[in-house]
C-alpha cells in the first residue's frame, strides 16, 4: 500500500503537492470511486484515474533495439535479455517479430501504446533492407513498383547502391512483415534477410546490432501521435 499522492507523482504526471490538489478537487478516482481524502492509501494494483485517464505508478519509457537475427521470446536467445540493462519493469514489445526478422523493434511500459500499436503500425512508414535468394531484373523491380497489393502499400523499391542485384531497399506501409514475404514468394523469390532500418522517424543510425537506446522526445511524440 502506498499513499495516493505518491502513486500519482510516481507516474510522472505531477509533484506530490500537485497530486494533493487533484485529490482535493475531486479529480481522482480509485477503483471507480472519487477519493478526496489526503493521506489515503491504495494498492499498487488499484485502478487510478486522474481526469478519467488511467495512470500507473511509474514513468513511461520507450526503447528501440537493433535486433539480431534468431532472437525471440521463448528460446535461449531471448530478446528481452538484450534490454535487461535498462532495468525497467513491465516492458512489453510493441509488435511480434519472428526469429528471422532483424533490425528495429520497439518496447514500452506504456500499456495503452502497446495495445494500440499493432492496429496503428500500418500508418507508419517503414524502410527495409532486404536480401533475396535470387537477383531481381530491372523489369521485375518495375513490376513491384507498379503492383497494387492488399495490406501493403509500396512507396519505393530500389536496388541498394554498390550491392548485388538481390539486395533492395523497400519503403512501404504495412501492418505485418508476413505480407512482405508473401510479396516476393508470389513472384517466385524468397527473402533470406529482412532488416528494418527505419520506422517512422526512428532509425538505427549509430545503433549497433544487439544494442538499444531510449527514444528521444520527438520520436515519442511522433509515435504517440498515431
Amino acid at each position: 500500500m502506498i499513499r495516493l499522492n505518491k502513486f500519482i507523482s510516481n507516474s510522472g504526471l505531477c509533484t506530490r503537492r500537485e497530486a494533493d490538489d487533484y485529490i482535493i478537487d475531486g479529480r481522482v478516482h480509485v477503483d471507480n470511486q472519487i477519493v478526496t481524502t489526503l493521506g489515503y492509501k491504495v494498492s499498487i494494483d488499484s485502478e487510478i484515474r486522474v481526469d478519467n485517464k488511467i495512470i500507473v505508478p511509474y514513468s513511461f519509457q520507450y526503447i528501440v533495439l537493433n535486433k539480431p537475427v534468431d532472437f525471440n521470446f521463448n528460446s535461449k536467445k531471448n530478446i528481452f535479455d538484450l534490454i535487461k540493462s535498462s532495468e525497467i519493469d513491465n516492458l512489453g514489445l510493441l509488435e511480434m517479430v519472428k526469429d528471422d526478422f532483424k533490425g528495429l523493434v520497439l518496447f514500452s511500459n506504456d500499456n495503452g501504446l502497446n495495445t494500440s500499436f499493432p492496429f496503428n503500425v500500418v500508418r507508419i512508414k517503414q524502410l527495409f533492407h532486404i536480401t533475396l535468394k535470387k537477383p531481381l531484373t530491372t523489369q521485375k523491380l518495375k513490376y513491384f513498383q507498379e503492383k497494387s497489393i492488399e495490406n501493403l502499400k509500396i512507396i519505393s523499391i530500389n536496388f541498394v547502391n554498390d550491392a548485388k542485384k538481390n539486395e533492395i531497399g523497400l519503403e512501404l506501409f504495412t501492418s505485418s512483415h508476413s505480407y512482405i514475404k508473401n510479396l516476393f514468394e508470389d513472384a517466385d523469390n524468397e527473402i533470406i534477410s529482412l532488416d528494418r532500418v527505419m520506422i517512422g522517424s526512428i532509425t538505427k543510425k549509430n545503433l549497433k546490432r544487439g544494442k538499444w537506446r531510449f527514444l528521444n522526445k520527438k520520436e515519442i511524440i511522433d509515435l504517440k501521435s498515431l
